[in-house]
């Protein structure tokens, strides 16, 4: 098969269009045929080798992926040759204490599928049967790819995590990429007023067409002079943020009282300083997450197919131009999701 294989870590020539052997079934796994595989701001970090998270190279990126299964082992019972399904990127364990609780998202044993396993920058992936999610016939290959596991993060942050109501108030950060831009929807979804932030004007009309109430371009305007403006100075109930550094210190301060703010990424900056005084004062939370479960991947899915979200697509790529894809992610002029299609 044809995969984008990463030899060294380093720059966008490190991202090689190679043949590699097929993956080859065992008892409980699956071959999919990809058809569509997202690009995901980690993968630029497994490139550079800046992850955190050691990968045995050769190695194959691609946290998203979407397709059919083409093989099946002696022992899968959950699907068939032909079936349409998307892979979960977290490949979890099964056994331990979180999976049997159902958040097999902090699996003790897990493995990330484009991080610390082969991923979807192929034609073929192989992953254990438990982690396919059945792919409605009403969505697509390249929708899904696009769009499930950013719907399904923002769903676990806002929703889940943060446990936004309707008639609050939310700050999606970053609102023009590839989770905020699908998060906005869902904070609509749940009733809330949405206020987002972008970094460029032309992306404020989008961000609105998407069912953002207002949009701040934090280059122009603080966070907390935008929130203040537009809640007359009370601040917001919930903060979906992942960009980190100074964005994230902005937002803190402009939560109202007893807001809550959920973290999935730390692009702009992984270390933080924090006033500890207004923390507890204002009586803030701070909620880590970033990782969806199966379930809540399934959900999203069947709310596509419902048409109650939609995909959120910047372009498609062939397999073979991943490099272009990704300076097109590294340069940020872009809104929504990129996608690869290997060759048909």
């Amino acid at each position: 098969m044809k995969a984008i294989v990463l030899r060294e870590h380093g720059g966008l020539e490190q991202l090689r269009y190679e043949t590699v052997a097929d993956p080859v079934v065992t008892g409980n796994t699956v071959v999919v045929q990809i058809r569509a595989s997202g690009l995901n701001h980690c993968d630029i970090d497994v490139r550079n080798g800046t992850f955190g998270v050691e990968q045995k190279l050769p190695h194959v990126m691609g946290v998203d992926a979407a397709g059919e299964v083409v093989a099946i082992g002696h022992n899968v019972s959950l699907w068939k040759v032909g079936d349409r399904v998307a892979p979960h990127f977290v490949v979890s364990c099964g056994h331990c204490a979180h999976c049997r609780s159902g958040r097999e998202n902090i699996c003790e044993n897990a493995d990330i599928l484009g991080v610390t396993v082969w991923g979807g920058y192929a034609e073929k992936l192989m992953v254990p049967e438990s982690n396919l999610i059945a792919l409605p016939d009403s969505v697509s290959f390249i929708d899904a790819a696009a769009s499930m596991v950013p719907f399904a993060t923002a769903w676990e942050a806002l929703i889940t995590t943060a446990r936004l109501q309707a008639g609050e108030t939310v700050l999606i950060n970053a609102a023009g990429g590839g989770v905020g831009s699908h998060a906005v929807q869902i904070a609509r979804l749940a009733g809330a007023r949405v206020i987002a932030s972008v970094g460029a004007d032309d992306k404020i009309d989008k961000v609105m067409a998407l069912g953002a109430d207002a949009v701040i371009n934090y280059r122009k305007e603080t966070l907390v002079d935008g929130v203040q403006r537009l809640t007359s100075g009370r601040g917001v109930d919930v903060v979906l943020d992942g960009v980190g550094g100074d964005i994230l210190k902005q937002s803190l301060k402009a939560l109202a009282d007893g807001g809550r703010l959920a973290s999935i990424g730390a692009q702009g900056g992984e270390i933080v300083d924090i006033d500890m005084i207004e923390f507890f004062r204002k009586h803030i939370t701070l909620l880590g997450c970033g990782r969806s479960t199966r379930e809540i991947a399934a959900t999203v899915l069947g709310l596509m197919a419902a048409g109650r979200l939609k995909a959120v697509l910047q372009g498609t790529f062939p397999l073979a131009k991943a490099a272009d894809a990704q300076a097109l992610m590294e340069s940020r002029n872009f809104f929504g999701r990129i996608v690869l299609q290997p060759e048909a």
